[in-house]
């Protein structure tokens, strides 16, 4: 933001030499002096007459219904002089010379360019050589200000004065033509009111900057009318009112004015609406003198309404409000000393007839600094907040996802343990045959254990990663082993393995945790009259040796499993819901199967139902 300030300030100072080159001092105007003629139907004859008063440099009456003549004293000259008027926004200027044989001549914005007797900006005339001292008469009648500034030099000087004058109001205009590309495309990218508001602003008062030094005119005289550029000038001084103090209202907004002050801002927008349909109605000049007045009153409230401000501390992080009470103070000061010279309550010098527009530019280059950081800085806030609301969102889809798995598992749980739970209660609570109750006592909690230890695995290796101790392990004693557990499993067994069977290279208590689970799986679900086989044999996957370990049985009454389901948690077919179980085992297996750097998957024949477990012989 001190970037943007002293840029602000260098551009003034810029703008300034630039003020002083539309103002060069006459030397050939000996003395200065005006009339009102309050009945505007004067003639030369009778304007000649009258007493006039004397006046320093800037003629500067304000708005009026009246003419004003201004009787100027030129110095003898050896050669033509050129008559250098401005403001460009003259509606009408008459000159009277008795020694030009064309007398009189008519020249503003609304008369064609082409009287103009010099190219430049503003309006101008030629005067013919004297040898003495003489009189001329200027008649001025005009809806806007009554605000005349006149040079008289050699004709010789006026092309490279005129020249100056062009190249600084294009550079002007330039600058603000830059600054509405540059909003334009920042509000395309983030459609911010805010911003759009400003735009819409900026855009009316890059024509109002313009034509206030008279380059539509110069540009655009051969395509249109003069009329156009007189009701196209007054329109866009007015409008600027109500859509600044949109922009205003908006902006303040979010900093959390006084209301009453707000509201007396949004009352002043409302009138300056009624100014703009005063204009439309064919009042131009009670238009123009009324927008003047709107426009006062809205600088004054709007800079008590930013000191009134108490912004959330969000609002401070985005743009703090030092900064804005600094632009609206800037605003107050500027803005306020170009309107009180455009009333003519005050004596002005030439170069003051360009403060608006260097308030307009400095202000606005300022504003479009502290819109383009609060973009910035409210891009970047979305931003973190849009990475907040992820995070919240997968925190409440994590949350809801542990609800709903505990629910499973606390089901699955009192499900699973309900029976075993019933045939310990039954075997305690009968008399008779009391070993063989004790026996499917005993079998029922081994169930249970059965069904916790699995649990307590499947929690583990949710929550924790599983260090891997690597050793030498024989698949085939892992499997040998199971039966030693399960003595009517080894009558089932049926195992196919090469002669040679290499030796793996890994950690062993996992995999014996998988192949117990597919064993125990395949025992358990099968045909109890049907064999359960098992083939081992060596197999590359992607250029790694390994061994493929497959665990086979015939359908039981459980049926055929889910292959959509089968390896998700607490999945268990509806027929297999008669024997003990967690629904986790599959679920634990595959997970083990690749910590281990192997795979699991669901490999049936037509009438098998088959696991294969393929682990590599060392790990990668």
């Amino acid at each position: 933001m001190r970037l943007a300030l002293r840029l602000a300030l260098g551009l003034g100072c810029w703008l300034v030499l630039a003020a002083a080159a539309f103002s060069q001092t006459p030397d050939h105007i000996l003395a200065r002096a005006y009339w009102q003629d309050v009945s505007a139907q004067a003639s030369l004859e009778t304007a000649s007459k009258q007493t006039y008063v004397s006046y320093q440099r800037v003629l500067n009456r304000g708005y009026s219904d009246s003419a004003h003549w201004v009787k100027l004293s030129i110095a003898a000259s050896d050669q033509a002089l050129g008559l250098r008027i401005t403001p460009a926004w003259l509606d009408s200027i008459t000159l009277f010379d008795p020694a030009n044989p064309q007398n009189p001549i008519t020249v503003g914005d609304r008369a064609p360019i082409q009287r103009n007797a010099l190219p430049g900006l503003g309006h101008s005339f030629e005067l013919p050589p004297s040898a003495l001292n003489r009189d001329i008469w200027l008649r001025l009648q005009t809806t806007s200000s009554h605000f005349l500034n006149i040079e008289a030099i050699p004709v010789d000087q006026v092309a490279q004065a005129s020249t100056r004058q062009i190249v600084w109001g294009v550079l002007y205009a330039a600058v603000l033509l830059l600054i509405l590309f540059v909003l334009t495309f920042i509000w395309w990218a983030q459609r911010d009111k805010v911003l759009g508001a400003y735009l819409l602003r900026h855009a009316f008062y890059t024509y109002y900057g313009a034509a206030y030094l008279g380059l539509p005119t110069l540009l655009l005289s051969d395509w249109l009318p003069p009329a156009f550029f007189d009701l196209a000038f007054s329109f866009s001084a007015i409008i600027i009112a109500p859509v600044g103090i949109l922009f205003d209202v908006l902006f303040l907004s979010g900093y959390r004015p006084q209301r009453h002050l707000l509201w007396m801002l949004k009352a002043i927008g409302l009138m300056s609406l009624g100014v703009l349909l005063t204009l439309l109605a064919g009042h131009v000049r009670e238009a123009l003198q009324a927008n003047i007045l709107v426009l006062m009153a809205a600088t004054v409230v709007m800079t008590v309404t930013a000191l009134s401000t108490r912004p959330a501390p969000s609002t401070q992080q985005i743009m703090p409000k030092a900064v804005m009470v600094t632009y609206y103070l800037l605003i107050f000061s500027s803005l306020l000393i170009g309107l009180v010279n455009m009333l003519g309550w005050v004596e002005v010098q030439s170069w003051t007839l360009y403060v608006l527009i260097l308030h307009g530019l400095v202000s606005g280059l300022m504003m479009a600094g502290i819109l383009l950081i609060r973009a910035q800085r409210m891009a970047n806030l979305n931003r973190q907040m849009g990475w907040q609301l992820q995070k919240a969102q997968k925190d409440t889809t994590l949350a809801q996802h542990q609800r709903l798995e505990q629910s499973q598992f606390l089901h699955m749980l009192m499900h699973e343990l309900k029976t075993p739970l019933s045939v310990v209660s039954l075997a305690l609570g009968t008399q008779n045959n009391r070993e063989e109750n004790l026996g499917h006592a005993g079998r029922a909690v081994q169930d249970m254990k059965a069904i916790i230890d699995r649990c307590v695995q499947a929690d583990q290796f949710g929550q924790v990663t599983l260090p891997r101790q690597l050793q030498t392990v024989d698949p085939l004693a892992l499997i040998q082993q199971h039966t030693v557990n399960a003595p009517l499993l080894d009558k089932r067994l049926q195992i196919t393995t090469p002669k040679h069977l290499p030796l793996l290279q890994t950690d062993q208590q996992l995999l014996q945790i998988i192949l117990n689970n597919l064993l125990s799986n395949a025992s358990s679900y099968s045909d109890p009259l049907t064999d359960v086989t098992v083939h081992v044999k060596e197999e590359k996957r992607q250029s790694q040796s390994g061994l493929s370990i497959g665990v086979g049985n015939t359908p039981g009454v459980a049926g055929w499993p889910d292959e959509q389901q089968l390896f998700n948690k607490y999945y268990r077919a509806g027929g297999a819901q008669r024997e003990s179980g967690s629904g986790l085992g599959l679920f634990l297996s595959r997970q083990l199967a690749h910590s281990l750097g192997g795979t699991l998957d669901y490999t049936p024949s037509s009438n098998i139902v088959e696991f294969t477990l393929w682990i590599p012989l060392s790990p990668a």
